[in-house]
């Protein structure tokens, strides 16, 4: 690092976090660092505010396809994998669609070493809750995403019928919000009250399409990775009605071709 260099606090300009080197674009700051998966700096880069964020991680490939044979994996590259894990690092729960999970193949919240050390500082577990979003409550209750450091979230609506969640009940929490569909403004409410101001949400497009007619989401992280797909693969946000949505672009990262986006929503003209 040059030590003489000027910083205004906005940290790196070139962060090598793999063996290709992970350069930020935006914001720009004056000094340069070249430490090896730099995972503070990283962190800062993606750090949520102080009050708290819901905040949508997606990956999608140049001509929009958000995943090959149903899912995201064959279009994601090593420094996405990184950045993910990153990202679930710093949040308190990670919200998610039960479609999504079994169709990922989701498994429980788990405590990563290598980001161990964020977690402590900032008074977290040592792992994310993972909370599912199913409005019929049907889940099995021997898969892999419960029993995990963390126990998981079970969030639904009224109209779930007990017999689905009375053997849910015994792995994991239930909010039950909404009466015929999961109200989401609540549950993410419900989140936060019980101290989960750090929202990260891996979709599906259903969920983030709910999310967003509900105008919840706050922050959006988007990967654009350097492939074509073709096909007839689906959209990052399906189900909210059109309109437009301002996003400030607040961080930009390259690696290898590919584009590491992150937006925050502009409200009130801020």
């Amino acid at each position: 690092m040059d030590t003489e260099s000027e910083s205004t606090g906005q940290d790196v300009a070139l962060i090598l976090c793999h063996h290709q080197g992970v350069h930020r674009l935006l914001p720009t700051p004056p000094l340069i660092m070249t430490a090896r998966r730099d995972i503070d700096v990283l962190a800062t880069h993606y750090a949520y505010p102080d009050v708290g964020a819901l905040r949508a991680n997606m990956v999608a490939s140049i001509d929009g396809a958000i995943s090959l044979d149903g899912r995201s994996q064959p279009i994601s590259g090593d420094s996405d994998w990184f950045l993910f894990g990153l990202q679930r690092a710093l949040a308190d729960v990670i919200v998610v669609g039960a479609g999504t999970a079994r169709a990922e193949g989701y498994g429980p919240g788990r405590a990563r070493p290598e980001f161990a050390a964020l977690r402590e500082r900032a008074g977290q577990p040592a792992a994310p809750t993972l909370a599912l979003v199913t409005a019929s409550g049907k889940l099995n209750p021997s898969a892999d995403y419960f029993g995990g450091a963390s126990r998981a979230i079970v969030i639904t609506c009224g109209a779930a019928p007990a017999a689905h969640l009375d053997p849910i009940r015994a792995v994991a929490e239930v909010i039950v919000s909404g009466d015929d569909k999961v109200d989401l403004a609540g549950a993410m409410a419900a989140l936060r009250e019980r101290g989960m101001r750090r929202i990260l949400t891996e979709g599906g497009p259903s969920l983030l399409g709910a999310l967003t007619a509900d105008d919840l989401i706050d922050e959006v992280a988007a990967t654009i990775s350097s492939i074509l797909v073709g096909g007839d693969a689906g959209r990052m946000v399906v189900g909210a009605p059109g309109a437009v949505r301002e996003l400030a672009l607040v961080g930009l990262l390259e690696d290898d071709g590919a584009l590491f986006t992150h937006y925050r929503r502009i409200r009130g003209g801020s």
